[in-house]
């Protein structure tokens, strides 16, 4: 079979892309979100006199559009399954020159359902619309098999994001304590084609996780191969060092020993709701 016959296959009729569409498509990702466990994204633009866009609260953002997303590169979006740079190119700037009216950027964030009934989003979800977009989404069993499975302890996407992005040292901190397993940093050495530019500290830090006697590794997306994590980040060639673990840790208590127990004591609590034993 041709190539454009699969992508034909594959796709949802134009009508209801385009219904999807007209609400930001908020229905399709709420339903394909649930169904896959992946992570709720919107993509803003906010406005921003140095052009850059602003951290700090969602007020006077402008929602481009509302999508699912894995835990690394692929996006879910209901004109098809796309790596980051086809869906920023082919959507996303699409919606920045309809709606943008002032200097700014985009940003991304990532919530989980119960944060968008605060958001300034155009549309806020609907059950019925949901369900609608879940039966339709069944009828694509080609696009659902483009869709990776989620592996692990499925602790919540959102919660996951919060401790892979930023906070990943505490979690494995936090799994030091719950299941006596060894944290350490891993340090690139070699990146993949198009990650050269990722920001890293002098060290080369990028993730912390913690170490199982078999050699697996475990952060809050649950347990994979090393290999598997550490290519999340775009790293293709990489160290451990549980010296630098160490000394992240002790940067994170020094420099905001409030937010450190805060966010230890999240983990620790999602870690005791969604356990995953590996044997």
């Amino acid at each position: 079979m041709g190539q454009a016959k699969i992508k034909r296959r594959d796709a949802f009729a134009q009508s209801l892309v385009e219904e999807w569409e007209s609400r930001d498509c908020i229905d399709f990702a709420f339903a394909l979100a649930r169904m896959t466990n992946w992570l709720l994204h919107v993509d803003w633009w906010a406005p921003s006199i140095t052009g850059k866009p602003p951290e700090g609260k969602e007020d006077g953002f402008i929602p481009l559009r509302v999508y699912v997303a894995d835990n690394k590169d692929l996006i879910f979006d209901p004109r098809g399954v796309m790596p980051i740079p086809d869906f920023a190119e082919r959507i996303v700037m699409k919606q920045v020159r309809a709606r943008a009216q002032s200097n700014g950027g985009v940003l991304t964030r990532f919530y989980g359902e119960e944060k968008f009934a605060s958001l300034p989003v155009r549309f806020q979800p609907d059950e019925n619309r949901i369900a609608e977009a879940t039966v339709q989404i069944k009828k694509h069993q080609t696009y659902l098999s483009r869709i990776p499975e989620r592996s692990g302890a499925q602790i919540p996407a959102h919660h996951a994001a919060r401790f892979s992005f930023g906070r990943c040292a505490v979690f494995a901190e936090a799994l030091r304590e719950h299941a006596k397993l060894q944290p350490t940093a891993l340090l690139a050495v070699r990146m993949l084609p198009g990650w050269e530019h990722t920001e890293m500290s002098e060290r080369r830090y990028f993730h912390s996780v913690a170490l199982h006697r078999d050699g697996m590794a475990q952060d809050s997306w649950g347990i994979a191969p090393l290999r598997d994590i550490a290519l999340r980040f775009g790293v293709s060639e990489f160290i451990t060092d549980a010296d630098e673990h160490r000394s992240v840790v002790s940067r994170l208590k020094a420099n905001s020993p409030e937010a450190y127990a805060e966010s230890y004591s999240d983990a620790m609590t999602l870690l005791k709701t969604h356990a995953e034993r590996h044997l």
